[in-house]
């Protein structure tokens, strides 16, 4: 069993095995920052701090039978001694944390974790009601207010899929549009209905440019940055001589909302064919903005 899930189960056993979902995730989260080293990322949800990752690996335990799915809460079924099986400093922050954080009645808590970490309150259905003044400017300044306008480029590789939303978020892109040719992956999150789904839900819209991608089979035996050029050199001679709309269509979306992103796996944009489309959005009639890799 991945670590992680340990720890997610010990939290949930250590609560008396059945939880609201709201309550867990908010103790989750300052379990996590507890710990410092970040098992599982949130991301700024309805209610709140929300770990998409921490809600599939739940889903995950429901398939072995681990864990029963009701309808706002979670509860253990299996009986083996998940807080016996931290390390023993994991299990000493859990104890803290519960015993400064899991008596709180859920308003409480939720109020707490948005006092404590105030951008996760930004989509937040219920900051009006339990923040003062005071601390809904703190929520409304928890962004950065300075991020450029423009066309930005992201790649997946090497984060999960709330980290990846938080970098969108942070960024205050607007619109992720997808230019992968195949909107599939075998990482949770990153299929296109998946992530169609978890950027609705933090205010991001989402559109599949499949024109845009690179079919499959270009993209083997790409040994060497040299044959990852050539195929750049390739795509911006054969693809976007004739997707000149989908590109148009990208501008259009940043002269409208601001900031748009394009993705698609790879990490480092000179990797990726996305940096070539970028060039290409970027030196269009008519484009404002920056470029930002991020």
């Amino acid at each position: 069993m991945y670590y992680r899930r340990r720890l997610l189960l010990a939290l949930l056993q250590s609560l008396g095995g059945r939880v609201e979902k709201m309550r867990l995730h908010k103790l989750l989260l300052l379990y996590m920052k507890q710990r410092g080293e970040m098992a599982y990322d949130f991301v700024p949800y309805r209610y709140g701090a929300f770990s998409f990752q921490a809600n599939a690996d739940l889903v995950a335990c429901t398939t072995r039978g681990l864990v029963a799915n009701h309808e706002k809460e979670w509860e253990l079924l299996d009986k083996e001694d998940h807080s016996a099986a931290l390390k023993p400093n994991d299990r000493a922050l859990l104890r803290t944390v519960l015993e400064r954080f899991g008596t709180m009645d859920r308003d409480s808590l939720v109020r707490d974790t948005y006092v404590r970490f105030p951008y996760t309150a930004i989509r937040s259905a219920m900051a009006d009601r339990l923040l003062n003044a005071a601390e809904r400017r703190a929520v409304a300044e928890s962004l950065p207010a300075d991020t450029p306008e423009g066309l930005y480029t992201i790649g997946y590789e090497g984060l999960d899929l709330d980290a990846f939303l938080n970098k969108l978020i942070r960024a205050r892109v607007a619109v992720l549009c997808d230019v992968r040719r195949n909107a599939y992956s075998m990482k949770y999150g990153f299929s296109r209905k998946q992530l169609a789904g978890a950027c609705e839900g933090v205010g991001i819209r989402y559109e599949h440019l499949p024109e845009l991608g690179i079919a499959s089979d270009e993209r083997q035996e790409l040994a060497s940055q040299a044959d990852r050029d050539a195929l750049f050199a390739r795509y911006a001679k054969r693809t976007l001589p004739h997707t000149r709309s989908d590109q148009e269509h990208i501008a259009q979306l940043i002269a409208e909302h601001g900031r748009v992103a394009i993705m698609c796996f790879e990490h480092e944009q000179q990797c990726c064919h996305r940096g070539t489309l970028a060039q290409a959005v970027v030196r269009l009639p008519g484009f404002t903005g920056q470029l930002v890799h991020l």
